[in-house]
């Protein structure tokens, strides 16, 4: 709830509503300063240093600004009126403060680990934020988990972490309260998880529940679907025990497929109250930035070390950073939180991050999930109207009432578009969307969800897509840089569009009938589901509108990585499930890539539709000459490095070779 809405429901509710209050870091206590990435120096800048810290929060349910937050006033609170809670922090920075630029990257922890230098290639890689001096914070906001043993994938795909399931004593995390009545009984609620077998060949498995079971004596709910689309079964050889309040054991029915899905639905106490994370988010970003005590590691003489902030979020915390812009941009004091904002691989919609029995691990995307509180309309930027849903709102409808939105990439990977995220392209009735001046909107062709593309056992096809994404998160993370800080506009949006026929009805998509494929198009919808049942219902379906394909089945529109512009392989960002995996559906968040042919003969043999390499190209210095002026013309559009640019030429040759290898390039 932005600053002016509050102060409206205030003047609603009476004037004791808006009794003062403030929302902050009291105190940052600092386990460790060490000397970061094994010491290693960074051109001018020089070493980095890490220091590991502790941020303890105190929030107050009565300031206007945290009145949205779900179950906030049933939390127990301190003497003074406030809510404690504390949260891990880390931070990178050159260990000679005159040699950063003054510029702090924040993200909030993605199942407990920062994903900004990976994503970007600077560890391992090439140091590339660090050589520019970026000051790198990441916070912790998701609580523990208490089964060490609990696969962090079947605990709502992360909505709390275990250590001991991931091996790792040093994820960040966040010790967030939960709610009570007034009468100290415990706030219950009826919810739903969605839970696939873990155990091959077993005839049962066990579910980890994100919330414990209020009463295990207490009838609970189960049923499956081999596909998600397909109505749920409650056959009689289904049954579940509950083991303790945090685990069932789930008897699978006869001839059960290891993809199967199973919901269970139970009355679940001591909802997390997640929304405090996304204050601890804001609070922590406003201590660093404006602080200026001793007590801020950032500040020094009196003065910040920090002229702005860019905030980054990928996938998980993609979608969280867009919760966080769409409850806060300001601090209690009404500063602005960050300059400018990266959402990356984060799709359509937001996070279930600020409701009761939220999973903010978890997202509408097929087969693995669907029906999620706070992943329903709003699916994009602008404020606009949802006939289906019948309101009116945008992830920017608070901050552009105060005009403290920041700049804003939105950068997806074609996978993501197949997970229904060309909703935020298109409003709920399938128009393209105009976009507001702050924003840009950017998908790369042929890519799959992650940075580093890999084989997927339960797929279709096994060869995921082979185009990174990487070069263009770095290159548009300093066009965002400046755009924000500098006022350089960065480069336009890139994305399919229905105008230019780039973005279609599903019906409409022509991929090419390949022997290697034997599913196509699959595609997550979206539904306006009825959240008040449980399980939910679903009742109408948003528009299913896919990025369209060329001849040689590779998406038209978006970005075009130079392999893309002179392909050797047809590189999707979808791939399907194979047969016992809820075949036919969306496999994952995988991508396939099929190789064209290498010569005309072996087209013809195989009956292949695509042309052959050598049918395209003349030989290996004409293909190395295409992906060449390719790259350079993103560079020239500022959409890649020279230096990315130059990588990408020197690997043409070893790809064309691979190709007319008949190997996969």
């Amino acid at each position: 709830m932005n600053r002016a809405s509050s102060t409206f429901a205030c003047l609603l509710l009476g004037a004791s509503c808006c009794v003062p209050g403030m929302a902050e870091v009291v105190r940052l206590e600092i386990k460790s300063t060490t000397p970061a990435f094994d010491g290693q120096r960074f051109g001018d800048v020089g070493a980095y240093e890490e220091i590991r810290a502790t941020a303890f929060y105190r929030v107050d349910p009565r300031a206007p600004l945290n009145a949205g937050i779900a179950n906030i006033h049933k939390v127990p609170r301190e003497r003074d009126g406030r809510v404690s809670f504390d949260a891990d922090v880390v931070i990178y920075r050159p260990v000679d403060a005159r040699k950063a630029n003054r510029r702090m990257i924040y993200e909030m922890a993605n199942r407990g680990r920062g994903l900004a230098l990976g994503n970007t290639g600077s560890m391992p890689g090439d140091g590339f934020l660090m050589t520019r001096g970026y000051t790198i914070v990441v916070s912790g906001w998701q609580p523990s988990y208490p089964i060490a043993e609990a696969q962090v994938m079947s605990i709502g795909i992360g909505s709390r972490l275990s250590a001991g399931a991931s091996g790792a004593s040093d994820l960040l995390m966040a010790r967030l309260p939960v709610p009570v009545n007034k009468d100290g009984s415990p706030v219950t609620g009826v919810t739903r998880e969605q839970l696939s077998s873990s155990g091959a060949g077993r005839p049962t498995f066990v579910g980890y529940l994100t919330y414990p079971a209020a009463d295990i004596t207490r009838d609970a709910m189960v049923n499956t679907r081999e596909v998600w689309s397909a109505e749920a079964q409650s056959p009689p050889t289904l049954s579940y025990r509950y083991l303790d309040p945090w685990r069932v054991e789930i008897t699978k029915p006869a001839g059960a497929t290891e993809g199967a899905l199973y919901e269970f639905v139970y009355t679940a106490k001591d909802p997390v109250v997640y929304g405090l994370g996304l204050a601890a988010m804001r609070d922590i970003v406003s201590f660093l930035r404006y602080d200026t005590t001793p007590a801020n590691p950032l500040s020094s003489n009196g003065r910040s070390s920090i002229d702005g902030v860019l905030a980054y979020g990928a996938s998980q915390t993609g979608r969280v950073l867009k919760e966080l812009i769409y409850e806060f941009t300001v601090d209690e004091k009404g500063r602005p939180l960050f300059e400018g904002a990266m959402a990356h691989i984060s799709g359509a919609g937001r996070n279930s991050a600020n409701v009761a029995f939220a999973r903010p691990g978890i997202k509408d995307g097929g087969h693995t999930a669907w029906g999620v509180r706070g992943d329903d309309f709003p699916f994009s930027y602008p404020v606009t109207y949802d006939p289906l849903s019948r309101k009116t709102d945008g992830i920017l409808a608070r901050c552009t009432g105060d005009g403290s939105c920041p700049k804003i990439m939105h950068l997806d990977s074609e996978q993501e578009l197949w997970q229904a995220g060309t909703l935020s392209f298109v409003d709920t009735l399938g128009r393209d969307l105009r976009m507001p001046d702050n924003v840009r909107l950017y998908a790369f062709a042929g890519t799959e969800h992650s940075a580093q593309p890999g084989g997927r056992t339960n797929c279709s096809i096994v060869e995921s897509s082979t185009i990174p994404w990487r070069p263009f998160d770095r290159a548009l993370l300093l066009a965002l840089d400046d755009w924000a800080m500098k006022g350089r506009l960065p480069p336009p949006s890139s994305y399919p569009t229905v105008a230019a026929g780039t973005l279609v009805d599903l019906k409409a998509y022509a991929f090419p009938k390949l022997a290697q494929m034997p599913y196509r198009a699959p595609f997550a919808e979206k539904y306006l589901v009825d959240l008040d049942q449980q399980p939910p219902v679903r009742l109408q379906p948003y528009p299913a509108l896919a990025p369209q394909s060329d001849a040689d089945g590779n998406m038209l529109g978006g970005v075009k990585h130079p392999f893309m512009s002179a392909p050797l392989a047809t590189n999707t960002g979808w791939n399907t499930r194979k047969e016992g995996q809820g075949p036919g559906g969306m496999c994952g968040a995988s991508g396939l890539s099929i190789a064209f042919p290498a010569t005309r003969a072996e087209r013809q043999a195989s009956g292949d539709p695509r042309l052959s390499v050598e049918e395209r190209y003349k030989d290996e210095a004409e293909y190395v000459k295409r992906v060449g002026a390719a790259a350079d013309r993103l560079v020239r559009e500022r959409l890649m490095l020279s230096t990315d640019a130059d990588a990408i030429k020197q690997e043409a040759s070893k790809r064309y070779r691979a190709a007319m290898r008949s190997g996969t390039p």
